[in-house]
């Protein structure tokens, strides 16, 4: 106890120096900051300058996305507007195309510029059979251009003239009045001569006659219409009054016959060739669909001599269209103006067809008119005669 008084006695007095003055402390350091603090803050800031950088990179990303898709989105828009552009023109040069393109089957529309040219031809050919122009058999020419003394006589004429034109029937009936069966049988005597030409009778029919063809319609025509009702008269009886009241009587009848006789003389006339064709229809036939129309179906006459009649030359302007297959591939090939051209053309075609068949209309209305006055004069010339002679007996008991 005595020890430990002494010891806090003597600890007292050596302190005491100490609490009686003050001295200035600076601390430059200190172990736990420096060794756990100060690495924590460091590694704590080496994380917030990576989330920093990282953010400021998802920021630049985020930015540079935003550039590409304004960017794609203002390259998108120009290629629209160049698609539409490109589109535009390709539109204006398909109209241009279709305005202007001249289709492979125009060679053949220049057949329709001549139509009335081949017409024309026609009709001139008319006045020149009718008076046996055309004609190449020699009896046959005769007989069309001149009249025999006395009906009879035309008769002998007619039947030696058959013997060229005699059919199995006829060769087997009459013997040596035929020269046998003949290559055209009936051509003198059957309308098919007329409307198909003359020809064995399993023939196809022909618009364009040959020669031969043409001979044989003709004398149908002779046969038909073209009758003789009374002798040519000789030069003193023409000078007496009786012979100029028969030079009357015979010219009404001649005029009556020309009517009788136009419906056939036309017919014969439109199926001769037509050198107005040859040109027109060369071009033609340079457009594969007309050729393959006219290979197959074109008259033999037409094939060797480059020229269609006129009937057909009309054939052939309908039926290369409507029976004709290989023209469905030319439409196909059209289109726009030049579609509208082609409808143009066939209703220009049937506008022309149209009034051909008019034209025949007023025709039969001229023969309708003159069988209707023949009538007339049968009728009340008997009639005329009995009230002319009550008349007359009236007159002469005043």
């Amino acid at each position: 106890m005595n020890k430990r008084l002494l010891a806090v006695t003597i600890g007292g007095l050596l302190l005491s120096p100490f609490y009686s003055s003050a001295y200035t402390v600076n601390v430059n350091s200190s172990i736990p900051i420096t060794t756990e603090v100060v690495p924590q803050l460091s590694t704590a800031n080496a994380t917030l300058g990576s989330i920093l950088s990282t953010n400021q990179q998802i920021g630049g990303a985020i930015s540079s996305g935003n550039d590409k898709i304004a960017a794609m989105i203002q390259q998108s828009t120009e290629n629209m507007q160049q698609y539409a552009t490109y589109a535009q023109q390709v539109q204006n040069l398909e109209q241009a195309r279709r305005s202007y393109t001249v289709p492979d089957s125009i060679c053949s529309e220049s057949a329709s510029g001549q139509a009335s040219q081949v017409a024309r031809q026609s009709a001139a050919k008319q006045s020149s059979l009718a008076s046996g122009g055309g004609v190449r058999n020699g009896a046959i020419k005769k007989a069309l251009s001149s009249k025999p003394d006395v009906p009879e006589k035309g008769l002998f004429a007619t039947a030696e003239i058959h013997r060229n034109y005699c059919t199995k029937e006829d060769a087997d009936a009459w013997g040596d009045l035929c020269s046998g069966e003949s290559a055209l049988p009936g051509g003198d005597k059957e309308v098919r001569s007329l409307l198909a030409g003359a020809g064995p009778e399993d023939k196809a029919p022909e618009l364009t006659f040959n020669q031969e063809q043409t001979d044989a319609a003709m004398m149908y025509l002779k046969n038909s219409v073209r009758h003789s009702p009374g002798r040519a008269l000789k030069k003193g009886e023409v000078k007496t009054d009786s012979g100029r009241q028969y030079i009357g009587m015979m010219t009404e009848h001649d005029a009556i016959q020309s009517a009788a006789e136009q419906p056939q003389l036309a017919m014969v006339a439109a199926s001769q060739p037509n050198e107005a064709t040859k040109d027109v229809l060369a071009e033609a036939l340079q457009t594969p669909s007309s050729k393959a129309w006219f290979d197959e179906n074109a008259s033999a006459e037409a094939k060797r001599t480059g020229m269609m009649s006129l009937r057909e030359f009309e054939s052939f302007e309908v039926n290369r269209r409507y029976a004709n297959t290989d023209y469905q591939a030319d439409l196909q090939a059209m289109d726009g103006d030049n579609l509208l051209r082609e409808s143009i053309r066939i209703q220009s075609l049937q506008t022309a067809l149209l009034l051909g068949i008019k034209q025949q209309l007023q025709e039969n209305a001229i023969i309708s008119g003159q069988q209707l006055s023949l009538e007339g004069v049968q009728y009340y010339e008997p009639r005329l005669a009995q009230k002319l002679q009550q008349a007359s007996a009236g007159a002469t008991r005043q």
